[in-house]
């Protein structure tokens, strides 16, 4: 446990620092802190765990084999950089499923430290958003290395207020069953949601709005209390109209359409993809398939941040992995949702794993939100935290 209290918070500090703590090399590769802290804890947790029986371990590691497949048979048409890169999300994609097996593998007192932090890492992330919103609301001078500027809307480490969004609400389902668990006085707790939902607002992002939209739905599903989903919509109402003077800004605007064409657009695109490539481009190729389909990437500062992916999750895993990965990815989700269904009378964590994954899932649709690192790691951490307990 000793070193336990070192990895964790390096962990955790790491996740706080989201995108700001990484370097960029040519290419579009990517290596931060976050990705080095993974691999650290996940392999000396794993290192001394003797368990083997755990619940994701099959889709898992079939959907390895998917993806290892689908670059194979891809392997003559790029070049052997090309197959180096895509093979490098891979490998990222299987670190992170670690974070999965060590939380499931935890003693309790790991565990209770993992929560603290997890709390901790969640408020440090929101409360770097609102002195973000204030100081440097947006990042037009980061144009030059992909970003888009998103000006007069919070992002906060992620540097994308959509993705920031998914966190905020992922942070919000956790904070709200958690908080009387984690933070002993109910001002300060209830300080602390405030702050998370209006940080959910000020990312402008309709998929986050819906998101949480959908985590309310679940919620009130499962436990039966309609009284959620109801104050949720007209929360969401009275957010539109107070809103609503500020959509001459095109950032702000809630009704803007450029962007929803442009993820319109690229589904599109990675569909017609598929039509030709039915086992897939290769996980994760996308970028150069695309290029050689003669859809390119149109940024003006070299290849942006959203080149590699499409704006639909799993329009994306089907696209590069094929209908054989795309089948194994659904059966991974499912075997995720029932974790959550078999813990969820026993403990929050279930619940809070059923309401993440059903908001983040529908979220995807819109954004590649369930491959995004950060999310994907609060997932997997989720998961694994509920089968443990």
């Amino acid at each position: 446990m000793d070193l336990l209290k070192v990895l964790i918070p390096l962990f955790f500090l790491a996740f706080s620092l989201g995108e700001i703590a990484r370097i960029q090399f040519p290419n579009s590769v990517t290596i931060g802190l976050f990705d080095i802290s993974v691999v650290l804890l996940s392999f000396f947790i794993l290192a001394k765990t003797r368990k083997n029986n755990f619940i994701l371990k099959t889709p898992i590691l079939l959907f390895i084999l998917a993806s290892i497949f689908s670059l194979i048979i891809n392997v003559a048409r790029y070049e052997p950089s090309q197959i180096l890169i895509g093979s490098l999300y891979l490998v990222r994609w299987i670190a992170y499923t670690g974070i999965y097996f060590s939380a499931a593998s935890l003693t309790d007192k790991g565990i209770s430290y993992t929560l603290k932090f997890m709390m901790l890492s969640g408020i440090f992330i929101v409360l770097f958003g609102y002195i973000q919103l204030l100081f440097y609301p947006s990042l037009r001078n980061l144009y030059y290395l992909g970003w888009d500027e998103h000006m007069h809307r919070m992002f906060s480490t992620f540097l994308d207020p959509n993705f920031a969004g998914v966190f905020f609400v992922l942070f919000f389902v956790f904070l709200y069953l958690f908080r009387d668990k984690l933070v002993s006085n109910k001002i300060l707790s209830s300080l602390f949601l405030l702050l998370t939902l209006g940080a959910v607002i000020l990312t402008y992002s309709r998929g986050a709005y819906l998101m949480l939209l959908v985590c309310a739905l679940i919620y009130s599903i499962v436990n039966r209390n309609w009284k959620i989903i109801t104050g949720t919509i007209l929360l969401f109402i009275a957010i539109f109209l107070v809103l609503s003077p500020g959509f001459y800004i095109e950032n702000t605007n809630l009704l803007r359409m450029a962007s929803t064409t442009q993820r319109l657009e690229s589904s599109k695109q990675a569909l017609a993809i598929f039509k030709k490539n039915p086992l897939g481009v290769g996980f994760n190729t996308f970028r150069y398939a695309r290029e050689k389909y003669g859809f390119k990437d149109l940024s003006l500062y070299g290849p942006s941040h959203a080149g590699a992916g499409v704006d639909n999750s799993l329009i994306l895993i089907l696209t590069t992995t094929g209908i054989l990965g795309f089948l194994i990815y659904l059966y991974l989700l499912y075997k995720m949702f029932r974790i959550g269904f078999l813990n969820f009378r026993k403990n929050k964590m279930g619940t809070v794993l059923i309401v993440s994954l059903g908001g983040l899932l529908v979220n995807s649709l819109f954004i590649n939100s369930l491959l995004y690192s950060f999310a994907m790691a609060w997932i997997f951490l989720i998961a694994g935290l509920t089968e443990n307990t």
